[in-house]
């Protein structure tokens, strides 16, 4: 058997826990769990597959709302399962965390990576965030003429646009009349 790896992870017995482990294939680029394996690749077979045939997809629909692919196999007179799972686009949690896969090892995010993890699924950049606080009062007025000025040559109607406001809506820096996080950079 291949070693364990970014793609593939090996456990002797089917823990709930491990619902994490196809959450991190389900957040980073997919995978396989093969159950019935030690982390060596040695076979050890696994007595409860019939009864894990039903119950994994089961948990993972109710849990994780996702619904993996399931193959029982008879290897060297032992029975193994392996729980295939697809990339997903939106973010997958287990228990309210979120976890990817980071070579053969499920890393938790927490944090920043988090925060970078969640806007990447939603195909949105720091930038485009809404600041909710922001308000015209928070622009300096010399600093945009200082950027107009140097903006005159490369996007001469700029120049002639009066309001903070209008200008920054013109640069795509606003959003239904809320400044962006680059906005206000």
């Amino acid at each position: 058997m291949k070693p364990e790896s970014q793609n593939i992870e090996y456990k002797e017995i089917w823990k709930d826990e491990y619902l994490k482990v196809l959450v991190a294939f389900a957040n980073a680029q997919g995978g396989t769990l093969v159950l019935g394996v030690k982390d060596n690749g040695d076979m050890v077979g696994i007595d409860t597959s019939l009864k894990l045939m039903e119950e994994i997809p089961n948990k993972a629909n109710n849990i994780l709302g996702i619904t993996p692919i399931l193959n029982r196999y008879n290897s060297q007179q032992k029975e193994i399962i392996e729980i295939t799972v697809a990339p997903q686009t939106t973010p997958i949690s287990y228990k309210g965390h979120y976890y990817v896969r980071s070579g053969a090892t499920v890393q938790e995010l927490k944090g920043s990576n988090l925060q970078q993890f969640l806007l990447a699924k939603a195909n949105v950049t720091w930038d485009e965030i809404i600041c909710e606080k922001a308000s015209v009062d928070n622009f300096d007025i010399n600093t945009i003429n200082k950027f107009k000025n140097l903006a005159a040559e490369r996007l001469p109607e700029i120049s002639r646009i009066n309001s903070v406001e209008s200008l920054l809506s013109k640069l795509r820096l606003t959003s239904k009349g809320a400044f962006s996080n680059a906005a206000v950079l």
